[in-house]
């Protein structure tokens, strides 16, 4: 009885250690097989998915980079334009793409975060799309024509509080104008906040009287500008723009809750394996790098901005957690 006992005992050891070696080596062959994958890609050409129409910063730059990196890479970039309200038609067609490398969506930053707080029937999740990497940033501003009374920011807040109900400000984004609109509640300032349909339609409105202050993207701006029929008043973001020195930041003039960078970056379908992703980061970081790029992407009136997976991430999730406040006290 002692020996039968002692035998089932050793069969049961041995078992044990069968399962454990082969769990081993199909975890070491999974791990070979990654990095065997990563070390072939790519192998045929990889899609950008724009969430934007042709010509604008975000398919712009998209463009730029594309061309570096797939030079780098050895294939070429296809950009595919999908234009839609915040980006998500583009971000529900890669979410169903496969997680192997070959389609990238290139959005904006509301895509991920102020999305969720603005449209409630949204055909993808977050957990769809993982980040991979930041790629620019899109200096917003708030401006006025030239023939407005209102100098600068405090100048056109202050007639605000002297004038309930009686400014008028006007924006074609809906994450702009979450922006714009907590800054007021906060001031508690009784503004009057137009919706247009496009950036055209909210810039003739400004420029026929018809609102005091537009909230916009430099890039369609620069033209209107440099011909003198705009100025601006300030940006939203954290940074100034160096074409424009004299233009202060929100930060700068004290309203540092509401600065902030509203940028662009790549994502992929959810699963992306790790070795793919540490291919491919460093080879766009090495194009967001190159003076020439940077320069294109100037002009197109953004600034070229590289952020790595984990730290994209994190500034994502405190992003989204920004508008989801916001979105609540509306």
């Amino acid at each position: 009885m002692e020996y039968k006992s002692l035998s089932r005992k050793g069969d049961r050891i041995m078992k044990k250690r069968c399962i454990v070696a082969l769990g081993m080596i199909c975890s070491l062959g999974i791990v070979f097989f990654s990095f065997a994958w990563g070390a072939d890609y790519p192998t045929k050409p990889i899609n950008l998915v724009v969430g934007a129409a042709p010509g604008g910063p975000l398919d712009t730059h998209a463009r730029i980079l594309g061309e570096v990196a797939g030079k780098e890479l050895g294939v070429p970039m296809v950009i595919i334009n999908k234009a839609g309200p915040g980006g998500a038609l583009a971000a529900s067609s890669v979410a169903n793409e496969k997680p192997d490398g070959y389609s990238y969506l290139v959005t904006s930053s509301s895509t991920m975060t102020a999305n969720f707080a603005i449209f409630p029937n949204l055909s993808y999740k977050r957990t769809d799309l993982i980040p991979v990497f930041m790629s620019m940033l899109v200096p917003i501003t708030i401006a006025v024509r030239t023939e407005s009374p209102y100098k600068n920011l405090k100048e056109l807040l202050d007639a605000a509080k002297k004038n309930p109900g009686k400014i008028r400000s006007g924006s074609y984004s809906p994450t702009i104008s979450l922006v714009w609109e907590g800054l007021l509640k906060q001031e508690k300032l009784d503004v009057t906040h137009m919706m247009y349909k496009g950036a055209s339609e909210a810039f003739v409105a400004v420029m026929g009287g018809h609102i005091d202050c537009y909230l916009e993207g430099l890039t369609p701006l620069i033209p209107q500008i440099d011909a003198g029929k705009v100025r601006l008043l300030a940006f939203i973001g954290s940074k100034r723009y160096k074409h424009y020195p004299d233009v202060p930041t929100l930060k700068e003039l004290g309203y540092s809750s509401f600065s902030r960078d509203f940028w662009s970056g790549f994502y992929a379908p959810a699963g992306l394996p790790t070795p793919i992703r540490d291919k491919i980061v460093p080879v766009f970081e090495k194009a967001l790098s190159l003076p020439s790029v940077q320069a294109q992407m100037e002009k197109a009136g953004v600034l070229a901005q590289f952020m790595g997976p984990r730290e994209f991430a994190d500034f994502v999730d405190e992003q989204y957690n920004f508008f989801m406040g916001l979105a609540k006290q509306k």
